[in-house]
């Protein structure tokens, strides 16, 4: 299932370091993943402010959700 970033992103960076397909980039005014996302979870580790969730799952998180970029 792809992931999303919340607004809880704190635009450090770190997700993008870990993805391995590069799928991660700065959008304005938060990080975007784009539909290429593959769930490989590295992203979600090591994200300090738990802001990438499964798409689906977003609305239980209260955050919302940045669809930048998404089809």
């Amino acid at each position: 299932m792809p992931h999303m970033i919340t607004d809880a992103c704190a635009q450090c960076g770190l997700c993008v370091d870990v993805c391995p397909i590069s799928a991660i980039s700065p959008g304005d005014p938060i990080y975007v993943i784009d539909d290429t996302c593959c769930d490989f979870m590295e992203c979600v580790a090591e994200c300090p402010e738990e802001a990438i969730v499964p798409i689906p799952d977003w609305e239980e998180t209260g955050a919302a959700p940045n669809t930048e970029g998404r089809s």
